[in-house]
């Protein structure tokens, strides 16, 4: 499915205050294995936000489509405009815009971290 390397992928979100959507990248799901499942987890500051594989069951979890990997058409997005809002409010970007934000892996815990003072306009809207 996937030969690359896990520590030199370039993996990324983007988040986008218009659409109230986050869109996870397809690299972001094939590093952490390509579950069925991924769960979005925010700290108590709000400045970072962990993706990482899940039972389906968990708090803030979303099912990954099915082709993900395999499909030009088929991308992660999760659609949520509390948590878009708010997110974008606490971290003092506009919520209209679109702001990309590259994550580190984390091995250990089979985890993708985005730290929100790391992200990029991407589109103005």
């Amino acid at each position: 499915m996937w030969n690359g390397n896990k520590h030199s992928v370039r993996v990324e979100i983007s988040i986008s205050g218009k659409r109230k959507e986050i869109h996870i990248g397809k690299d972001v799901v094939r590093l952490l294995g390509a579950p069925k499942y991924l769960c979005l987890k925010i700290n108590k500051a709000m400045d970072s936000i962990a993706v990482m594989p899940c039972p389906g069951k968990e708090y803030m979890s979303f099912k990954v489509p099915d082709g993900i990997l395999l499909g030009k058409h088929v991308s992660m997005r999760v659609v949520s405009s509390a948590f878009v809002e708010r997110i974008l409010a606490v971290n003092g970007y506009k919520d209209n815009n679109t702001y990309q934000v590259t994550g580190n892996y984390l091995e250990k815990n089979n985890a993708v971290i985005f730290n929100m003072a790391d992200m990029r306009l991407f589109k103005e809207e």
